[in-house]
This record gives structure tokens, sequence and C-alpha cells, in this order.
């Protein structure tokens, strides 16, 4: 039981250097959004960024990318993409508040809260939502450094 448990902890533990190490990063200026992951024959999937919005954007751009390897870390580039999409956006937010670098999180928090996200609010939730449920998530996780 002890080896099974160290087993998790060092999984739970290298699970993001293991996603950032695999996933490539792909800058493609048209894209016309932040960030997405797609499926790829050879590495299992890729993220896709747009160079020109995360310079606009600044460290929240981290925040995103964040989110991306989330989506690859829990498996949602297996599903189809119609298959609960608001609750793997969470999900995805969720990982992206517990693995990413505070400085980004408040950065994407700032910019939520401004108003600044998809207008799929169906998928994403209201801006100013997405915004109040990262800060939980990162109060939740130790990497709140917001008021």
């Amino acid at each position: 039981m002890k080896i099974l448990k160290t087993y998790l902890l060092l999984l739970l533990l290298l699970t993001p250097a293991m996603a950032s190490a695999q996933v490539p990063e792909i800058p493609d200026p048209n894209l016309n959004d932040i960030a997405m992951v797609f499926p790829h024959p050879d590495h299992g999937a890729v993220i896709v960024y747009n160079p020109t919005i995360c310079q606009q954007i600044g460290a929240a751009c981290g925040f995103f990318r964040a989110h991306e390897y989330g989506h690859v870390v829990l498996g949602h580039t297996l599903l189809h993409p119609s298959a609960y999409p608001a609750v793997r956006e969470a999900q995805a937010d969720e990982w992206a508040a517990a693995n990413g670098r505070p400085n980004e999180i408040l950065a994407a928090y700032y910019l939520f809260l401004n108003g600044g996200s998809s207008e799929n609010w169906q998928v994403y939730g209201h801006p100013q939502q997405r915004a109040e449920r990262l800060r939980l998530f990162a109060i939740q996780y130790g990497t709140w450094i917001g008021p």
C-alpha cells in the first residue's frame, strides 16, 4: 500500500512537468483564439497559441496555455468535442489554477474580471463568474496571490 501511495504522489507531482515536456507548443498568429489544443498523430496533442494575442494580454497568456495543458492531462482530447463542454472547460480552469504560475493566474483573473473571455458564455460562463471560479480554485490549491 505504501508503494502505491508513493507512486500516486509522484504521479501527481510530475504530471505538470510531464505534460509540458510532451506537448509541443506552436505559435500561429492566424489562430482565432488565444490558445487551443489539437490532436496530433505523433505527439498525441499539440497546443497552438496566437502570439499576437498573447503579447496583448501579457502574463494571462500563460494561464490559457496551462488551461490547454489541463485538457491534455485530463484526457479531454480523447472525448468528442460536444461531450460536456462546460464541465471540461471548468475542469481545465481548475487544473490551470492548481498547476499554473500564480502571477499568470492573477493576470487571467483580472482579464476575466474586466470582461475578457470567450463570448461563448454557455460553455465558459460569464467573464466575472469565470474570474470568481478561478479565484476560488486558486485559493483551494494555494496559488492565489490576489486580493
